[in-house]
């Protein structure tokens, strides 16, 4: 997916991926989530303010429910 190679995630934290969704390995903290954190705040300003400071919501849950949308019929 495009997301993933614009994020600069390595081949072996792409992998990973489905876990994260399926919730079998945790995903915060992990590289591939450091690295979409900045994909969607910095990069691409598609993360709400008040869900990357926390506020709102949890980011990592945003990031995994966004990549989740996008590979049933997105990007």
């Amino acid at each position: 997916m495009k997301i993933f190679k614009d994020a600069k995630l390595t081949l072996e934290q792409t992998a990973l991926i489905p876990s994260y969704i399926d919730g079998s390995l945790d995903f915060y903290g992990t590289p591939a989530y450091e690295k979409l954190y900045e994909y969607f705040t910095a990069e691409t300003g598609e993360m709400p303010y008040g869900i990357a400071k926390a506020r709102d919501g949890d980011p990592d849950f945003w990031i995994l429910e966004t990549i989740e949308g996008l590979t049933n019929g997105g990007r």
